[in-house]
Parts: structure tokens; C-alpha cells; sequence
């Protein structure tokens, strides 16, 4: 029996035909499931049962029963033999993106990193697209000449080619969140019901959601976080937000273009995988969370309500299940020692809490919007550049930078 490359055998050439056109419907068939809208529920498994049937499921070949063809597939994680140093970091907003931004802060200030910057605040771009002007001002690296950097981390539309153009050769991540709670947080954080003048109303994003297309039109402040707001980041312009096509075609870009994309509502899952595909060691991924929504400004959401959230965010709930349901086959390819290493950090991220923070004692800041954990007194490096925030670590770059002095930072 003849074979060809180990991935196809037949008697004959027009059997060896056959097998071919077969094969290939096969591979048509696992690209429309990789692309079809599934039951999240399905795929979003909390269960340790799952991780061995994914195990099972997800290996680098797959078998087309009907024919007894095998194919080859590429299912790899991106990975790295040094630690990546360059970073583009999509910051979406009010999806935990504050504290992913000050992991990866904290990792390039403590080893002298160079940040493109805007002039004053954490805020590059939000409702334009990212251009390299927007940080022609930025503080030159503290390395070389060339405006070229090594991260990018603050808020900043996604555009690939001017982006490359500030960090090249960088690793480029994201992070998604269920797209109901992202709405929410963005319409209550945004006090887009003040800017509305909806704000007596006992539950305003109820009445928002009545007719929204209506609110839309009113260019309130923040209005594009009113509607698909994290594929907006991603960079797609509501104009194409009703164009199933144009959607489904930007998703595949992201998926092509992403070294990762984090999920919210998974996170350490999420920064195992960071730490794997960057080669960081375990307390590079450490974090205490910043921007913590104040429980003034939280709505109630019932079943009903949040299925109409969902309607109207179709294109973030498309967005969400697709790399929701990566994530899930990345954890299945990581291997039988993502659990161990999710348990390992886990630990550790309880040791470093314990240690560092009051633990039931956390601060109003940003005028009510926020609540942070208290830093305990006299307490080491390590826990208060953990501590501190995107606009903080914003901060400490453009004035490092500025002064032009590479530094030697305590990090532990």
C-alpha cells in the first residue's frame, strides 16, 4: 500500500483522487465549526472533567471517519525561547484592561523598557484610529535614536500597520469580556444616563435599551462604547456593525493578528497562557486589580434586559464566543500541567495579597467611580509595583523617559 507524506493512502490514483476531494470537504467542514456561533455555555466549561475531554478532542491531527483520511493541523500556542519584550497590549475598555495594562507596565519599568506615550494622560486614542503621529511627542526611548518602542499599552484604537511602524516585531494581545457586563460597566462607569439626561430614571439602562438606536443618535459622551464597543477598539466603525459579512471577516483578521486575546471573566486561566506564550516567569503575571467599578454605580440586569443587551451587541457576542472558545482549545493544547500551573499562581496570588493590601478595607477614589485596596504600611517593592495603576505607571514612564536615564528599578 503506497503512501504519500504519511497523511494519505490508497490502492489507486483515482482511489488516492477521491480521498483528496473528500479530505478537503473535511477541512471545509472544521473551518465552518471554527467560524459558526455555538452555545457558550458549551464552551465556556468550569468543570475539571472538561480538561480531559478537550485533551482528547484537540490534538494535532483530526480524522476524517468517512474516508480514513488523516489531516495534519496546526493547533500550537505561540511560543518564544526568551522572554518577549515587545509588546502591543489592545486596551479595551471596561474589561479588566487597567490591570492587564499594569502587569505589562510593571514588567517593562522595572527592566527599562521604552513606552510610545501620549503627551499627558493614559489615553492615546478613543474614538479615532491609532496613527503614529498621535505619539510623535511621546518621550524618546532610552535606547537609540529612531522613534521606535518597545510597548504600547494605553488606550489606542487597533490599526496593525501604524502600530508596527512605533513597536515592531511586537507580540500583540487583547482582552474581551462578556459583552452584557461590558455594557453595563461602560454605560454606568461613562455616566452615559447623565450625559442622556436619563439619570432620574430608576434604572436607566432599562429605558436606554427600549430604544437605543434613538440614544445613539445623540453623540452623548462616550456614545461609542453605547454599542459594540470592544470590536469598536478592535477597530471596526459602527458604520459596519449591521454588515454580517464585514464582521465576520474583521474576526478572522483578529484571529490571524492576535498572539492571544485574554477573556475577562477567565483571567488567570488567561495570564497562564500570557506567561507561556512570553516566556515570563510566574510573578511577572501577578497583579491586584485597579479600577474596581464603586457599587454605587452598578445597575440591576435582569434575564430579560440582558438578553436585549445581547441582541443589540451582536457583534461583541460573536467577537466573545469566538475567542472564548480559543481560549478554551489553547488551555486543551497547554497540556495535562495547565492545571498545576493555574494552581501554582493562584497560591502565589494569595500570598502576595495577604502580604501586600488590607484585605477587607478598600478606598473611594475618582470621585466615587472607583475603590482601590489599601496598601499595607512599610510593605516591600514588589507589592507596591503591583499596586500601582495604568495612570500611575503612566506617569512613572513619561518621566523616566523624559529624564532619559535608564534606571535600576527594585522589583522584588
Amino acid at each position: 500500500m503506497a503512501s504519500t507524506n504519511g497523511f494519505l493512502e490508497s490502492t489507486s490514483p483515482s482511489n488516492t483522487r477521491w480521498k483528496i476531494l473528500i479530505a478537503l470537504l473535511c477541512v471545509l467542514v472544521l473551518g465552518l465549526y471554527t467560524f459558526l456561533p455555538q452555545n457558550t455555555a458549551k464552551t465556556d466549561p468550569q468543570s475539571p472533567q472538561f480538561f480531559s475531554q478537550a485533551m482528547q478532542k484537540f490534538k494535532t491531527a483530526f480524522y476524517c471517519e468517512a474516508t480514513g483520511v488523516a489531516i495534519e493541523t496546526d493547533n500550537s500556542i505561540p511560543t518564544c525561547t526568551e522572554p518577549v519584550t515587545k509588546v502591543v497590549f489592545i486596551k479595551t475598555h471596561k474589561t479588566a484592561s487597567t490591570t492587564l495594562a499594569s502587569i505589562i507596565e510593571r514588567y517593562g519599568y522595572t527592566r527599562n523598557l521604552s513606552f510610545a506615550l501620549g503627551n499627558t494622560d493614559h489615553v492615546l486614542a478613543d474614538q479615532d484610529i491609532f496613527t503614529r503621529s498621535i505619539v510623535e511627542k511621546s518621550p524618546p526611548p532610552l535606547r537609540g535614536d529612531k522613534r521606535v518602542y518597545d510597548m504600547l499599552t494605553n488606550h489606542a484604537r487597533y490599526n496593525r500597520p501604524e502600530m508596527d511602524a512605533v513597536v515592531p516585531n511586537a507580540r500583540y494581545i487583547t482582552i474581551l469580556r462578556e459583552p452584557s457586563k461590558q455594557l453595563e460597566s461602560a454605560f454606568s462607569y461613562f455616566r452615559m444616563a447623565h450625559s442622556l439626561k436619563i439619570d432620574n430614571h430608576p434604572n436607566a439602562l432599562q429605558l436606554f435599551m427600549k430604544n437605543p438606536r434613538k440614544y445613539m443618535a445623540e453623540k452623548f459622551f462616550f456614545w461609542w462604547q453605547g454599542r459594540n464597543g470592544q470590536i469598536f477598539d478592535l477597530g471596526l466603525d459602527h458604520v459596519h456593525h449591521d454588515d454580517v459579512y464585514t464582521v465576520d471577516y474583521k474576526i478572522r483578521q483578529l484571529e490571524h493578528e492576535m498572539d492571544l486575546v485574554l477573556i475577562t471573566e477567565h483571567i488567570d486561566e488567561s495570564l497562564i497562557l500570557l506567561r507561556n506564550v512570553f516566556c515570563w516567569d510566574m510573578d511577572d503575571i501577578l497583579y491586584i486589580s485597579n479600577n474596581i467599578r464603586s457599587k454605587k454605580l452598578r445597575y440591576k440586569v435582569s434575564d430579560t434586559l440582558r438578553n436585549k443587551m445581547l441582541d443589540w451587541n451582536a457583534d461583541d457576542v460573536k467577537l466573545y464566543q469566538h475567542f472564548n472558545r480559543t481560549l478554551w482549545r489553547k488551555v486543551a493544547e497547554y497540556g495535562p500541567r495547565f492545571q498545576q500551573d493555574l494552581q501554582e499562581f493562584r497560591n502565589r496570588q494569595r500570598e502576595v495579597m495577604s502580604q501586600c493590601v488590607e484585605l477587607d478595607k478598600k478606598a473611594i477614589v475618582q470621585n466615587d467611580l472607583e475603590e482601590r485596596y489599601v496598601l499595607k504600611e512599610n510593605t516591600s517593592s514588589l507589592c507596591e509595583n503591583l499596586w500601582r495603576g495604568d495612570k500611575t505607571f503612566t506617569t512613572l514612564l513619561r518621566e523616566k523617559q523624559t529624564r532619559g536615564r535608564v534606571l535600576s528599578v527594585p522589583s522584588t
